[in-house]
């Protein structure tokens, strides 16, 4: 085997009774799952190529935050780590991340990601949860969170929901944003703004309600519907 199809997993446990888990990350691949509520903090990585030499890639926990790091030098044509991190029930998550995408599933705590040069895919999340993405894509998908905010700076805005949510907010400066409520009689005061480009909503504008969506896009489509 070459040094570039090398390839490493492993597994670790640490100890977090905290209640909000801060999440660093650099040129890494990062999955957020929901563990249990042993107070542990569980995370399985595989080192591929350069990224399994000694020195290329880190992962500790310091307080309540949690670094997951790759990184090699020179020329390579493979140096790839990928983490999968098991969140303790009782703990929020507020992750950033840097090259490299983010996959959550199943959380039910608040979520805040901000991911700079690649994308970020939420499914099946019912915590309060913040996207902010820079150079990729934000997709939600399935969530059932009453509160839901996205940005993107360069990529489009996708939220599909499972409930009826009490606040979304979502803009792009450069992309589209597109969001699907669920099946049902909710009312929502519904905003939308495409300044270059078009905006479109078949859900009615109710003005007394207490549910809001508010959508823009600076150089794209906006769109908000119900589900089929």
């Amino acid at each position: 085997m070459t040094a570039e199809e090398k390839s490493t997993s492993e597994k670790r446990d640490f100890s977090y009774p905290g209640k909000k888990l801060a999440i660093r990350a650099t040129n890494s691949s990062v999955q957020l799952q929901a563990g249990t509520g042993d107070g542990k903090v569980r995370v399985e990585r595989t080192l591929k190529g350069k990224a399994a030499d000694p020195g290329n890639s880190a992962w500790s926990l310091d307080g309540s935050t949690l670094t997951l790091r790759t990184e090699c030098s020179g020329i390579s044509l493979s140096c790839e780590g990928s983490y999968t991190v098991f969140v303790p029930k009782s703990a929020a998550v507020a992750l950033e991340s840097t090259a490299g995408p983010v996959r959550a599933q199943g959380l039910a705590r608040p979520l805040e990601l901000h991911v700079k040069d690649a994308s970020a895919e939420v499914t099946n999340v019912s915590g309060k949860l913040g996207m902010t993405v820079s150079s990729g894509n934000a997709s939600a998908t399935g969530i059932t969170s009453e509160e839901f905010s996205a940005t993107t700076s360069n990529g489009r805005v996708k939220a599909t929901f499972g409930a009826a949510p009490r606040t979304v907010t979502a803009s792009a400066a450069n992309g589209n944003v597109n969001v699907t409520l669920p099946k049902g009689g909710d009312k929502y005061r519904v905003t939308t703004k495409a300044t270059n480009g078009q905006a479109h909503s078949s859900v009615p504008n109710s003005k007394g309600s207490d549910r809001k969506i508010e959508l823009t896009s600076q150089n794209g489509s906006v769109r908000v519907d119900r589900a089929e």
